[in-house]
């Protein structure tokens, strides 16, 4: 895989940022179990577009005309690159702890149809996970961090504003990868455990 600039990994993940509670009052944080008792009890809607990070619920922007296009189109990439024995799965829901539900663009699962109808996919299952990022690098880089330390062996971070591609891999159990590259449109990436290769114009949909 040919790399056009390495840079420093990131710091382990800190707290995210969010609104202070109301006149200062503290906030309430909730459990993976909580949210998904809230969900069965109908307070929180099954396609509500929120998410929970660090036992806190964000919730989540729209997403673009480029961004959902594209994550469409990679994905049909990716589920030629796979192949039979993965599952290409689009805003789902990964198991990261008790207090962390994210729900990437993009994740790649190992496992037969149906593995995934009690549970929800854990770090050493994922093959990759994929966010693409227009004006939530911050977060995205932040959820790095929880990656890492639930052993997610490859991230790929698309960024469409500066039109590149940062791979990140080996984890570390403090939160963060030991490398991470930064590729430019027309270097090539390999799709991890596929022995592909792929444009970095195609993952970025150029």
């Amino acid at each position: 895989m040919a790399v056009a600039e390495a840079i420093e990994p990131p710091v382990a993940a800190s707290e995210p940022e969010a609104a202070p509670g109301f006149l200062g009052l503290a906030r309430r944080h909730f459990t993976v179990d909580e949210v998904m008792r809230m969900l069965e009890a109908g307070i929180l809607g099954e396609d509500e577009p929120v998410e929970l990070r660090q036992g806190e619920l964000f919730l989540m922007s729209p997403q673009s005309p480029q961004h959902a296009g594209l994550t469409d189109q990679l994905a049909e990439v990716l589920t030629e690159c796979f192949g039979q024995g993965y599952r290409v799965r689009l805003h789902s829901p990964i198991s990261c702890g008790p207090e962390d539900l994210p729900e990437p663009d993009i994740a790649v699962v190992e496992g037969a149809r149906g593995s995934f109808r009690s549970r929800h996919p854990e770090g050493k299952e994922l093959a990759l996970l994929v966010e693409i990022s227009s004006s939530s690098r911050r977060k995205d880089h932040r959820k790095a961090g929880l990656y890492a330390r639930w052993g997610v062996d490859h991230y790929w971070l698309i960024d469409l504003e500066q039109q590149r591609l940062e791979v990140h891999t080996e984890p570390r159990a403090d939160g963060g990868y030991g490398l991470v590259h930064i590729l430019d449109p027309g270097q090539r990436v390999e799709v991890p455990g596929t022995g592909t290769e792929l444009d970095v114009s195609a993952v970025l949909g150029l």
